[in-house]
């Protein structure tokens, strides 16, 4: 009996494991990463610029390059780190420290 009840937990958990890692769910979380770091950068007509970073899952952290309009109405650039976990997102001034430079 307990074998047949590891070996069904088992499947659930993969089965679980195996619909997160569908291109669907990667589309969605791209989306939601997205979302969150325009929307922390603070940034009018935001967007990213720079090709998507991410990690493996031991360092659940995906990285975006923003680039908007500040408060002054100046192209600025922001570093974001999105947390998969907490699904809360950092940002951190770009300009200059990521080799990219506005006038």
């Amino acid at each position: 009996m307990r074998f047949k009840l590891s070996i069904a937990a088992l499947l659930a958990v993969s089965a679980g494991a195996a619909t997160a890692s569908t291109p669907q769910a990667w589309a969605q979380m791209d989306r939601q990463v997205t979302r969150a770091c325009l929307l922390a950068s603070g940034l009018k007509q935001a967007k990213i610029i720079a090709d998507k970073a991410g990690f493996p899952d031991r360092v659940p952290i995906e990285l975006r390059i923003v680039e908007g309009y500040n408060r002054g109405n100046v192209i600025d650039v922001k570093l974001c780190a999105y947390d998969r976990r907490s699904k809360r997102a950092a940002i951190a001034d770009g300009v200059g420290r990521l080799g990219v430079y506005r006038r």
